[in-house]
């Protein structure tokens, strides 16, 4: 929320004549490099959700790709965690996999996810001068916390199905729905496969940088290493307290206080952020409104 009430300033601050001037000779190859770049993250998160399937389950790569599309899109263009309930819901029904598995698919995908954040910390730790923990550290602690909470549970299933035998009615459904998604959390008892989730993770925010420093070079801008990690750290961190769709307004807060901080002038560094958030979106957000569309076209042609 502070991160939107301070891009509301800046845009009732800045002279917009002059940022949009930033943008002037803006290079389409590298602009198109960014698209592209950024459209492998679907790509990977597909590979990824193939990886948390429960154990004997199986979804074409392409069913699969259009979940995760439309998820993207929806994470890209609702209220949040609306992403979220629509992957698990797309999983158990046009999955067939069922409600509990397409909830453990969508808590391992989260667990992943934080695990990749804590990565990114490290290594900004190491690389961004004068790097401060501030509120990682609550992060840092929280996600080792929860999944070895999880991983408790999927060990432990045989008893949370004890449990569930012995309660009827709306408590023995609770229970028997704990047990079938602690049963499909099995990736947490194999940590060697549960690490390469980890690692598809870490291969999309590295997709994610290469997008960044692509938008800055097709306005003329090279950026250091360290400032693209910093920018993938900060947008990844302004998704845990989005309060509008997209995360309009905290991406580009996030984003643009990095670039000021690196020297960059006001103007570029927020006509950066805009354009970097837009490249982003286009192949996240576009690609599943297209795939559904395409979709219900093909099932209205072929409904008499």
């Amino acid at each position: 929320m502070v991160l939107s009430a301070l891009a509301v300033m800046m845009a009732k601050d800045f002279d917009w004549q002059e940022t949009v001037a930033a943008t002037d000779g803006t290079d389409p190859i590298w602009l198109i490099l960014a698209l592209t770049a950024n459209g492998t993250i679907l790509v990977l998160a597909t590979a990824q959700w193939m990886l948390f399937l429960p154990e004997g389950a199986w979804l074409p790569g392409k069913t699969m790709f259009g979940i995760v599309a439309v998820t993207s899109s929806v994470s890209n263009g609702g209220p949040p965690l609306a992403g979220h309930a629509a992957g698990a819901r797309l999983l158990a029904t046009r999955g067939e996999l069922g409600n509990a598995a397409g909830v453990s698919v969508t808590i391992l995908d989260q667990l992943a996810e934080g695990m990749t954040k804590l990565v990114v910390v490290a290594a900004a730790a190491l690389f961004v001068p004068g790097f401060r923990y501030g509120l990682t550290v609550v992060f840092i602690v929280l996600v080792p916390a929860l999944i070895a909470g999880f991983t408790f549970l999927a060990h432990r299933r045989d008893r949370l199905e004890d449990i569930a035998a012995r309660h009827t009615g709306r408590t023995g459904s609770i229970m028997r729905f704990l047990a079938t998604t602690a049963h499909h959390l099995g990736l947490l008892r194999r940590p060697g496969h549960f690490a390469v989730g980890v690692l598809i993770g870490v291969a999309q925010k590295i997709a994610e940088g290469l997008a960044i420093a692509a938008v800055a070079l097709a306005l003329g801008i090279t950026l250091p290493p360290w400032v693209v990690l910093a920018v993938v750290l900060a947008v990844s961190f302004s998704t845990l307290v989005a309060v509008t769709p997209a995360n309009i307004g905290g991406y580009e807060g996030s984003a643009f206080l990095v670039f000021r901080s690196a020297g960059m002038d006001t103007d570029s560094a927020l006509a950066l952020a805009v354009i970097q958030h837009a490249v982003y979106l286009i192949p996240l957000a576009g690609t599943g409104w297209l795939w559904e569309s395409a979709r219900l076209w093909e099932r209205t042609r072929s409904t008499p």
